[in-house]
């Protein structure tokens, strides 16, 4: 009895000194390091002195931060992967580049931190780009525009955010969603039933117990979460709050800044971003007005040593200047002729009421600046911003371009009840092109080649355009400038109409002094305030085609005062 005992302890000795080895050893796992924050040595904002793309081009290699767990942005599988829309979107990145891609982990909470240390060259984590963050970092052109959302049950009766003021929302402590919800109570002077979670899961299980009556959330991962229980629900049609992701890199990197736009807009071109959007996204295509391609992109992917490695900063910044003055210096701003055409007119009215309405805004007068090239004259510091410009990447390494606010381009304007839909039932018919439109004949004929189609030419004066159709029948349709053709469709509501496709997209901005932050943003915002309360649809009444949809231009969420300025 007493060996068996003896035995019996030896063999439990045995097996727990094996057990607390095992324990010891280091075990082979591709779980990618902790995603719990852990505290960061402070961070020290510096200017620099010279583009990311010298790194870039010194090792062949570009680093950029993504989430490890923000499906279906970047996620770490069981491979050993990073998937994901934004890890795939910095591999197209890399490769258009043609150079080595090294993803690197963050959290919501450091990526910020470790692109102003410089230990990522770019930040592609579901980043919103918002006002507050701007002033730590600079943000290219968004690439997606995300929602955050309020799911509620089938059985709830709730069309909009309003019709919940007496119901009981949830949401995740220390989120996106938690802030949006605060934002939107605070804009509308409001108060919501919330009540906080820790996870989204609990958040969920407790709608579908009938405990809360919808949860708050950003609309990818509440139908993520949710699983098969989003067929019970639905998602309201108001959000409580758009965001805009954008790729984020060290402030001022206008070189860098250049590069990444360009390369999203040649992604956009390509179909590229078509092709992520629909692997991510349930198949919906990219929504053509998130990111708007400037003239002159051309066909070839940009490369990093196509662009300055330095970073360049105006000699004078000229926002203070502006506000201390009270004074705005303008280009490119001059009366048309009095035999000009109508559409010639029409933009300088657009532009007079803009250039007025950003003045009232900001208190100040405006000062015209005659002659000369515009660029010149922002280059040399002799005007704050020129009108009218056309976004064209051919001056981009010149000055800065202010966010769009027009659109115009090439449609098709036919009789109302014409069966027309585009160039193919044009064959071997009449297209009317007017002669103030340089370079339409060209362009149709073009658009006809890309269907083996022949198409004949007529030449019109822009004032008898419609007649051409309608009277003259020398023409089955007229091809050419969206705001030419705006006099014929407002003369004739009944008779005439533009087919749905814009064949061309052109978008007009201001041109301001390169890399001049402060203002480029004041510009921004105050254009975006003017989307907001509706003023900038108003003026563009005079530029739009009638019946034609307005474009959707960009709000970047965040404060509504910016440089001490209240811009509403």
């Amino acid at each position: 009895m007493r060996c068996v005992v003896l035995l019996s302890f030896l063999l439990l000795f045995v097996w727990r000194w094996g057990s607390d080895a095992r324990a010891q050893q280091p075990v082979p796992t591709l779980v990618p390091p902790t995603l719990v924050p852990v505290p960061e040595p402070p961070v020290v904002d510096f200017v620099p002195s010279e583009s990311a793309i010298a790194r870039i081009l010194r090792d062949n290699r570009v680093r950029v931060g993504v989430l490890f767990n923000e499906p279906p942005f970047g996620e770490f599988t069981v491979r050993g992967e990073v998937r994901g829309f934004d890890a795939d979107l910095a591999r197209r990145i890399a490769e258009a580049w043609e150079v080595e891609l090294e993803l690197v982990q963050v959290t919501r909470l450091n990526g910020i931190d470790l692109l102003k240390r410089g230990e990522i060259d770019l930040l592609i984590a579901a980043q919103v780009h918002r006002r507050e963050t701007a002033a730590q970092v600079e943000f290219s052109h968004t690439y997606r525009v995300g929602r955050q959302v309020v799911l509620v049950r089938n059985d709830n009766p709730a069309e909009r955010l309003l019709n919940l003021l007496n119901q009981r929302v949830g949401f995740v402590i220390g989120t996106e969603s938690e802030a949006a919800l605060q934002r939107w109570q605070q804009a509308r002077g409001l108060t919501l039933l919330t009540q906080p979670f820790y996870t989204l899961d609990r958040a969920l299980g407790a709608l579908f117990a009938g405990e809360i009556d919808g949860v708050a959330g950003r609309y990818e991962q509440l139908l993520r979460v949710a699983g098969d229980g989003i067929f019970n629900a639905k998602v309201l049609d108001e959000p409580i709050e758009l965001e805009p992701f954008a790729i984020a890199m060290t402030r001022q990197d206008a070189n860098l800044r250049l590069l990444v736009n360009r390369t999203l807009q040649y992604l956009i071109k390509t179909g590229a971003m078509d092709a992520l959007y629909t692997t991510y996204f349930q198949g919906v295509a990219f929504p053509i007005d998130v990111s708007p391609v400037w003239a002159g992109l051309g066909d070839d992917a940009p490369k990093p040593q196509q662009f300055a490695q330095n970073v360049p900063f105006p000699q004078q910044y000229a926002t203070p200047r502006i506000l201390n003055e009270k004074v705005v210096r303008v280009a490119g701003f001059a009366a048309p002729a009095p035999d000009a055409s109508e559409g010639a007119k029409r933009v300088y009215q657009f532009h007079e009421r803009l250039l007025s309405e950003i003045a009232r805004r900001w208190g100040v007068r405006l000062e015209y600046v005659e002659g000369g090239d515009v660029f010149e004259l922002l280059e040399l510091g002799q005007a704050d911003l020129a009108v009218g410009v056309l976004l064209d990447w051919s001056v981009a390494q010149r000055v800065d371009f202010s966010q769009p606010y027009m659109l115009s381009g090439d449609r098709l304007m036919v009789k109302r009840n014409s069966s027309i839909t585009g160039f193919n039932e044009l064959r071997n018919r009449w297209v009317g092109i007017m002669h103030t439109d340089i370079g339409a004949t060209e362009r149709a004929q073009a658009w006809a080649r890309s269907i083996n189609a022949n198409i004949r030419i007529y030449s019109t004066f822009e004032q008898d355009a419609g007649a051409a159709i309608l009277v003259q029948n020398n023409a089955d349709a007229i091809y050419g400038d969206s705001i030419k053709l705006i006099p014929h469709l407002q003369a004739n509501p009944d008779l005439l109409r533009l087919t749905e496709r814009w064949y061309s997209r052109n978008y007009t901005g201001f041109a301001l002094p390169r890399n001049d932050i402060d203002l480029r943003l004041l510009v921004d915002y105050t254009l975006q305030a003017m989307v907001e309360d509706g003023t900038l649809n108003s003026l563009l009444a005079l530029v739009i085609p009638p019946n034609s949809e307005y474009p959707q231009f960009e709000v970047i969420p965040g404060s509504s005062t910016y440089y001490g300025i209240s811009l509403r």
